[in-house]
């Protein structure tokens, strides 16, 4: 029983549904990132360089660092809200 909890939580009622919904998603993303000309080693060393950037500020003044942070979020939220936006409208079908 416990490994079915698992795989719902992981994978949720319809495994199908979800195989579907993360083929869409990721043709999506790969349109989005081939147009901007982006490749995926591209986006992944840019978060880590960001995260080490992010690190090496923390030595910096409380100032510049609320302004890193904030920069970092204003950038986060234009891609985590549509995101999180188009999964709620999705979600709400049910």
């Amino acid at each position: 029983m416990a490994d079915n909890d698992l795989k719902s939580r992981i994978v949720g009622k319809s495994t199908g549904r979800t195989i579907l919904r993360l083929v869409i998603a990721s043709i999506i993303v790969g349109a989005i990132f081939s147009f901007v000309g982006v490749r995926p080693e591209e986006f992944w060393r840019g978060i880590f360089t960001t995260a080490r950037r992010l690190i090496h500020s923390l030595g910096e003044s409380a100032a510049e660092i609320a302004m890193t942070l904030g920069t970092y979020l204003l950038i986060g939220a234009a891609i985590v809200i549509p995101i999180w936006l188009i999964s709620r409208l999705l979600s709400s079908r049910k």
